[in-house]
């Protein structure tokens, strides 16, 4: 659960979101955070439902910035 921080974080999402998103306390989700807790599976599920927008979006725009890139690049 260490890289859960900080997949939260790249989808821009406070523990208090990403908790009420996935409809999971915050309590849990700081303790999964700080390793101190294992998350159930239905709540892993949850919290992989509640991130999807945010990395589809974050996909979405990466995307974008490399067609620019490549654009650029053509021009140059």
């Amino acid at each position: 659960m260490g890289k859960l921080r900080a997949i939260r974080k790249t989808a821009g999402l406070t523990q208090i979101q990403l908790s009420q998103r996935a409809n999971i306390s915050r309590f849990r989700l700081c303790m999964a955070e700080a390793d101190c807790l294992e998350l159930r599976p239905y709540e892993l599920a949850a919290i992989k439902q509640a991130l999807k927008p945010e990395m589809e979006k974050a996909a979405r725009i990466a995307a974008e910035f490399q067609h620019m890139d490549a654009v650029h690049e053509q021009t140059v």
